[in-house]
């Protein structure tokens, strides 16, 4: 018997840029979903199940770094990796240190994920228009 491995995507409308969003391997070191990151230094993966989406980041090594749920236009983060992330969230927000390096990972029309950084200090923010 033969079996073909083959990514489950979700279809319908997305804001992805048109790229199908996975159904499963949330929270994998390397799952079978498209890389949706538009900075080549991180690994953004997109997820769609009960009407929930949830973005998943890693590093070029495959390390969760954090993963962000939307259900209706609430943002949140699952506790999720072997760090704990700091979050920003639109309605729930962090201070970013004044000099921070801004670093847009993904950006849609609705939304952008973007990482600040100031000396060893990260601060990963939902943004909102």
């Amino acid at each position: 018997m033969m079996l073909a491995v083959v990514p489950a995507y979700a279809g319908g409308p997305s804001d992805f840029h048109g790229k199908p969003l996975a159904t499963a391997g949330l929270g994998q070191s390397a799952p079978l979903a498209v890389n949706l990151s538009q900075d080549p230094a991180w690994l953004l993966y997109g997820f769609q199940r009960d009407g929930v989406t949830y973005l998943q980041v890693n590093d070029l090594v495959g390390n969760v770094q954090l993963i962000i749920g939307n259900a209706g236009g609430a943002y949140f983060a699952l506790p999720a990796g072997s760090n704990a992330a700091k979050v920003s969230m639109p309605d729930q927000r962090i201070s970013v240190p004044a000099g921070a390096v801004r670093s847009p990972v993904y950006q849609a029309s609705d939304f952008s994920l973007v990482r600040y950084r100031s000396g060893d200090e990260v601060i990963w923010s939902v943004e909102t228009p």
